[in-house]
């Protein structure tokens, strides 16, 4: 009787089993379902009608991105408000109704909040996005910082004073944009958009607006739009969601709706029977690009159905990248890149694209070749085995994103709302499209992938745009041949693409393990070191700061430095093109497709004093990644269809190059600032084309890994202690090495010039000029100079956004570093860079150094000292939770014999920070008597 009861029992649990798997496979199966919103993120709405989106995440902790996003942009403007949607943006940092100018910014800078990373702004054709990244560690903090949200949504005062004020800043904003590549954007968008209203409302607008609309279209603007119904406020952090929700209510709930408003039309791009071809050059110009776009009206994805062509689409999509990628590797390459893909163009129109930088010898060949895989793949479509490996990729990248869960940057999240509330994204969050991705995957078959092509490539809706200089000696096709070989490519014979792939696994015998010689633990940092017989040392940090991820770093003194100069352009670009060339016979193209289902990369790089390699990847993909840095040494390729893809792409970047303003001025300060040092300036097309030889850089690679002594590697990420020191004795104690011979770096003699140098450069047709000041000079270098100096460097840069851009509107935006190093020479840099009008140049750098005197005078404020400590704690409270900021830290302090403790014991030095040191390091680093100062203004005409 019990074991019938047994019996009964189980057949009743099989059976609820049975239904329960039934069901959850009808739902998966029933692809009429609408798509889910993921169940982690709380979506509501105000009776006002304000979206909002809310989701507890704890990466970055006790931080929280908040956004608000007005479904508004650059196309509701009319015909007196050409770039006002854009100034909107700035007006909302120059003055609210609980903030005054300048308020602002200056609280969000005294709570750690850097302008620029943590508080920015975008404006779009379709949308107007606030952003910020702040505290929820204080209460008052985060309710004030949702206050400034609420102030951008309905807040923004319109003062005349303050138009006026910026009105310089936008204008310098458009300045600073200004150039080849923005000239033939603005001529191609009619083309793109068959003459729709997109091509008329750039968001940056015309600078007649922005310095002469009267203060009401801009005040208009903000009332029409600035609303409830067309806003969404999305908070993603490490906060209470209950709580946070209420505050939103409070703070949000009486945000006013708008009497009669206007409608919030959404705009379509025409149709076009016949192909829109544009050939636009640019005498500044430099490389040639052709872009086809296959447009067709947007679908909105609405249930699983649509879900899963999406899934289509990328899987089309990416294995056609696949194939051009392997193209454009090939011996005599018929192009130097390609690309594919599908998604939202602009408006109401998605479209299929191909992207290729071309070959200035061979437009027409490469324009063919491009077309033809695109046709290729259209008629005959992929193969089994591609489909299974792109199948495998996708489902390993989900279940990354899945695994990774809770650990994922804030940011990621708010990115996805946003375009949910904008273009009406999915959402469904890392475990659902993992498991509808394992549930549908096998449901996919080949015919169901390469349909995708039939429903994108059509004779209607096509523009293509080939943007290229402007010279002679180029040979361009026209229209009409553009025209002529679209339509031969329909009836071209093209042979059927042939995938061959017998390699399973990259080592077929593993390495018999080397010998741990010492081992040490610092409980204080949780780090594990090894030092291994053949010269090698490992570091691990075990973390859960990721839930399945690895970082990796190896380094050493050495590089390229040890190269003779006779050989340089070969050793130079060694690391790069060996290490893009597989390892133990194993193609380049082969090994991405056998690591394919994989979570794992590995990059040799030799620097100029460096010989490195850097590495990720999953626990469960450890070994893969500990084998390919053992065959990196030991079994690297010599390819050359990579050599000559690679030799292509240089010399094709030193084309031109002296057409472009911007590059010229760059060249010359490196000519004038390494005193034409062979290793501090571009090489230009006869130097490569002479000098790079394969058999020189791959001798020069494998002298540089024969022996793996002396080499420092660093693990931190979510492994098993065990199991890593088992992987590392057996690929990294059994590297090959030669204990006499100890890698350093060679001086290679380059050095900084020294005294006072002025030079102007005219080159460029537009009315801008850019201004470089550099004082640079030698020092006794240590870690805390170079940190002091990189101080004065953000010390300065506030005082000089606060003068030159929110005071004299002369510039868009400055930049100030500061730079220090030990190799080849203990010296250093404080650079500072802005754009402006070639009129106010002599003003803006007089004031540049008015501020600088002050430093050296005064010093710096309390309020800007507090600034400065905030984010400097900021950032390494944050940094602490990174896997790769460890590394970093790490592989300093071995580097400068550092105490690893003070890794995090970081506060007692910045909180010690005073005026008097930054007053010290100004009198010390702002050497007026080593100084250098370049100005590029426009050629005279």
């Amino acid at each position: 009787m019990k074991k019938i009861k047994t019996k009964i029992f189980f057949l009743f649990f099989l059976c609820i089993g049975m239904l329960m798997s039934q069901k959850k496979s009808s739902e998966i199966e029933d692809l009429n379902t609408k798509i889910p919103i993921d169940p982690t993120v709380k979506v509501g709405k105000l009776a006002n009608g304000l979206t909002y989106y809310l989701k507890k995440n704890a990466k970055p902790k006790d931080k929280a991105v908040l956004r608000l996003v007005v479904n508004a942009g650059s196309i509701l403007e009319d015909e007196d408000q050409l770039g006002l949607a854009h100034f909107v943006e700035h007006m909302a940092f120059n003055g609210t109704k609980n903030f005054k100018k300048n308020e602002l910014i200056n609280y969000l800078q005294s709570i750690g909040v850097e302008f620029g990373a943590d508080l920015n702004a975008h404006t779009s054709f379709d949308e107007t996005v606030y952003k910020l990244l702040v505290p929820t560690d204080n209460k008052e903090i985060f309710d004030t910082s949702l206050q400034i949200m609420r102030d951008w949504a309905d807040g923004i005062e319109f003062s005349d004073e303050e138009i006026d004020n910026e009105r310089g800043i936008v204008a310098e904003e458009l300045r600073a944009r200004s150039g080849a590549r923005m000239r033939m954007y603005y001529e191609s968008i009619p083309l793109l958009t068959n003459n729709s209203r997109y091509s008329k409302r750039t968001p940056i607008g015309t600078l007649d607006v922005i310095m002469n609309s009267k203060y009401a279209s801009l005040k208009r603007f903000y009332t029409d739009w600035y609303r409830p119904d067309l806003m969404a406020l999305v908070l993603v952090g490490d906060f209470d969601l209950v709580e946070t929700e209420q505050k939103i209510k409070s703070v949000f709930d009486d945000l006013n709706i708008k009497s009669n408003p206007k409608e919030r039309i959404h705009y379509t791009i025409p149709d076009n029977t016949s192909p829109k071809i544009g050939i636009i050059t640019d005498p500044e110009a430099t490389g040639v690009n052709i872009a086809v776009y296959h447009k067709k009206t947007s679908v909105e994805t609405k249930n699983l159905k649509d879900y899963k062509k999406n899934i289509l689409q990328r899987l089309y999509t990416g294995m056609l990248r696949q194939r051009l990628s392997e193209k454009a590797i090939l011996p005599n390459a018929p192009f130097l890149s390609a690309s594919a893909g599908i998604g939202h163009f602009l408006g109401d129109k998605d479209s299929y694209y191909l992207r290729a930088s071309l070959k200035e010898d061979a437009i027409n060949k490469g324009i063919e070749i491009l077309l033809e895989e695109s046709e290729r793949a259209k008629r005959y479509g992929f193969t089994s085995a591609e489909l299974k490996r792109y199948k495998a990729y996708m489902l390993n990248r989900a279940a990354i994103f899945k695994n990774e869960e809770g650990k994922l940057p804030s940011k990621y999240y708010a990115d996805q709302y946003t375009g949910h509330f904008t273009d009406k994204k999915p959402i469904v969050g890392t475990a659902f499209q993992y498991e509808f991705y394992k549930k549908v995957f096998p449901s996919i078959t080949i015919e169901d992938v390469n349909q995708i092509a039939q429903e994108w490539i059509k004779d209607d809706n096509i523009s293509i745009i080939i943007n290229a200089p402007n010279k002679k000696s180029l040979k361009l096709p026209d229209s009409k041949e553009v025209m002529s070989m679209l339509k031969k490519i329909k009836t071209k014979k093209i042979t059927q693409n042939i995938d061959s792939l017998n390699i399973t696994e990259l080592m077929s015998k593993k390495p018999q393990p080397g010998k741990i010689v010492k081992a040490s633990y610092n409980s204080n940092v949780d780090v594990t070191t090894w030092k291994f017989a053949n010269g090698i040392t490992v570091l691990a940090k075990p973390t859960t700061l990721q839930n399945d991820l690895i970082s990796m770093i190896g380094f050493r003194p050495g590089g390229s430095s040890l190269g003779q100069d006779s050989l340089y352009v070969s050793v130079k670009s060694a690391g790069e093109i060996i290490g893009s060339s597989g390892i133990n016979g194993v193609s380049s193209i082969n090994l991405k497709k056998i690591n394919m289902g994989k979570t794992v990369s590995v990059k040799p790089r030799i620097n100029f004093y460096d010989d490195l390699f850097s590495g990720n990847s999953s626990s469960k993909d450890l070994e893969t990644m500990l084998q390919m840095t053992h065959l990196y040494f030991t079994a690297p390729n010599k390819d050359k269809g990579v050599f000559e893809a690679q030799k292509a792409n240089m010399i094709a970047l030193t084309k031109d190059m002296d057409k472009n303003p911007n590059i010229v001025f760059e060249e010359r300060i490196n000519q004038v600032m390494t005193q034409n040092h062979l290793r501090g300036v571009s090489l230009k097309e006869q130097e490569i084309e002479e000098g790079l030889k394969l058999d020189d850089v791959y001798e020069f690679y494998k002298e540089r890994f024969s022996s793996a002594n002396g080499f420092i590697f660093i693990f931190a990420g979510s492994f098993d202690l065990e199991i890593l020191k088992e992987q590392v004795i057996r690929y990294l104690a059994s590297l090959p090495s030669d204990l006499q011979q100890k890698s350093t770096w060679r001086d290679i003699g380059l050095r900084r010039p020294t005294g006072v140098i002025k030079e102007t450069i005219e080159k460029g047709i537009d009315n801008k000029s850019k201004v470089d000041m550099r004082f640079t000079g030698t020092l006794d270098f240590s870690i805390d100079k170079k940190r002091n100096i990189n101080l004065l460097a953000k010390a300065l840069k506030i005082k000089l956004t606060e003068e030159l851009r929110e005071k004299m509107a002369g510039v868009y935006g400055v930049k100030v570093s500061g730079f220090a190093t030990d190799k080849p020479y203990d010296w250093y840099r404080l650079n500072i860079r802005f754009t402006c009008a070639p009129e106010n140049v002599e003003k803006l750098t007089k004031k540049v150094f008015e501020e600088i005197d002050n430093i050296k005078n005064n010093g710096i404020s309390e309020i800007d000292l507090k600034k400065i400590k905030e984010a400097e704690l900021s950032n390494a409270k944050d940094g602490l939770k990174y896997n790769e900021y460890w590394i970093y830290k790490l592989k300093t302090a071995i580097e400068y014999d550092l105490d690893i403790d003070e890794i995090v014991n970081y506060k007692s030095k910045i909180n010690k920070l005073s005026s008097k040191d930054f007053k010290d390091a100004a009198n010390t680093y702002f050497n007026t008597k080593n100084y250098a100062e370049f100005i590029l203004i426009p050629e005279k005409k």
